[in-house]
């Protein structure tokens, strides 16, 4: 059921069901069309409200008892719905009714979410609860041809590590980086991808599994996942930021995903942060992505590039704030830090370095991010990427620096949290996605 469907009340919906069913009928479409209406209806209101009485249901869709017992009866014979558990008793008396559940276990879905460095596959039920995971290096360097046949022999192994039956399989849902075109099937730019423009990477997986097949961007597979099942349960305006070797935004409007004319919406890391700053890969200079992805975090730590500019200027101070400072210049010419993990870890232990180039990057994002509050006004920004934790100061810094760069009038009631999926967002978002295009095909 989509999102809308979901946020309207029982008596609004089922003026909709009859206003859909008398157009219908007005136009000489068969009763076949409103059966396959009502049992989509039941179904859908089955899985989000579970469980439920017949006589519940009925009441609160408008339709007779005898019409929601049929189609339940065929819901149960086809292993979607079950019955099970009784509701307690009136105080006046009378049976006890019988709840029906939706059947979780009757169908298999699984979520790839396809890193510049990363593979992250999951399986799940009908519900989106993980039923097995794996994360396993990956390198988009290599070319979109060779790339997608390692996600396939992986997804292979992976599948069969796990036995599992195919033919519960009822799709897979893939989050990649880079825009898509407006089918999603193909990376329309990728300007961090060589050999990855224009290949149709829907059809490769479709001929090779023969399921339904979705993808989109990593960052609307975040954001749908963060919203459906992590920090953004509550708000259905919000932005999902995702900081990695780029940084992307995946932006809920209304609890759909907005992808703007062309799909390119949520390039948050080609907001001009430096008007005479470095050339970036996308031909402008100054990106957000010239100065605060992950790699550059970590090669400012490892260089002390923040550091030595504040200590050369008004902060000179910060060396004797520290008193590991010295031991922890000594570790990072014997240590050199190789992921953003590291950096993190380090900041934790008190290294100056590494707290300065999180603070700096902080900042950055935290101004790329007030203008996006200032227009769009999201009830929440949700940071991820394996940098954001909520006690550590990337976050606050983030923070605050969208907070002093904001109106007062969008910043109020706007929360910057930290993704509460970790490593799943992505790939879960992927898998609600199938979930829901599944339920709502034939509407």
């Amino acid at each position: 059921m989509d999102n809308q469907t979901r946020r309207n009340d029982s008596g609004t919906h089922t003026h909709e069901v009859q206003r859909r069913s008398s157009r219908q009928i007005e136009h000489g479409i068969d009763l076949h069309m409103i059966r396959e209406f009502n049992r989509l209806l039941i179904l859908n209101h089955i899985r989000e409200h579970g469980p439920l009485a017949r006589v519940m249901i009925a009441q609160r869709l408008g339709l007779s008892r005898t019409t929601v017992s049929s189609i339940i009866d065929v819901l149960m014979n086809e292993g979607i719905v079950r019955e099970g558990s009784l509701l307690d008793a009136a105080p006046q008396g009378g049976r006890r009714a019988i709840l029906v559940h939706f059947e979780e276990d009757a169908g298999r879905v699984i979520g790839i979410d396809i890193g510049r460095s990363h593979l992250t596959l999951i399986i799940t039920d009908l519900a989106a609860t993980v039923l097995s995971q794996k994360t396993l290096p990956f390198n988009t360097d290599h070319g979109a041809e060779h790339c997608m046949l390692e996600v396939i022999q992986l997804v292979r192994l992976f599948t069969s590590e796990v036995e599992l039956n195919w033919s519960r399989v009822i799709g897979i849902g893939v989050g990649i980086p880079g825009p898509l075109d407006n089918e999603c099937h193909r990376i329309s730019r990728a300007p961090h991808m060589p050999g990855w423009e224009n290949i149709d990477l829907w059809q490769i997986l479709q001929q090779e599994f023969h399921v339904p097949i979705w993808i989109d961007r990593d960052a609307n597979m975040g954001a749908i996942g963060e919203y459906r099942g992590g920090a953004g349960q509550k708000h259905t305006d919000l932005a999902y930021i995702k900081v990695g070797t780029g940084i992307g935004a995946g932006l809920l409007l209304n609890g759909d995903i907005y992808r703007g004319h062309s799909g390119s919406a949520g390039e948050v890391g080609h907001l001009t942060i430096q008007e005479n700053g470095i050339q970036c890969s996308c031909g402008n200079r100054g990106c957000l992505e010239t100065v605060a992805t992950a790699p550059l975090i970590v090669a400012d730590a490892e260089q002390g590039l923040t550091l030595s500019q504040k200590q050369s200027t008004h902060l000179s101070g910060i060396a004797t704030a520290h008193p590991a400072d010295q031991s922890n210049r000594a570790n990072r010419a014997g240590r050199p830090k190789k992921n953003i993990a590291d950096v993190l870890q380090s900041a934790r232990e008190g290294d100056p370095a590494s707290l300065a180039a999180l603070e700096q990057a902080g900042k950055h994002i935290g101004v790329a991010l007030a203008g996006l509050i200032n227009i769009f006004n999201p009830s929440a920004v949700i940071i991820d990427g394996g940098i954001a934790h909520p006690d550590e100061i990337f976050l606050h810094s983030l923070q605050r620096s969208a907070t002093d760069a904001c109106l007062p009038s969008a910043w109020e009631g706007t929360h910057i949290v930290a993704a509460e999926l970790g490593t799943l967002s992505v790939a879960l978002g992927a898998t609600y996605t199938v979930i829901d295009a599944t339920f709502n095909q034939q509407k």
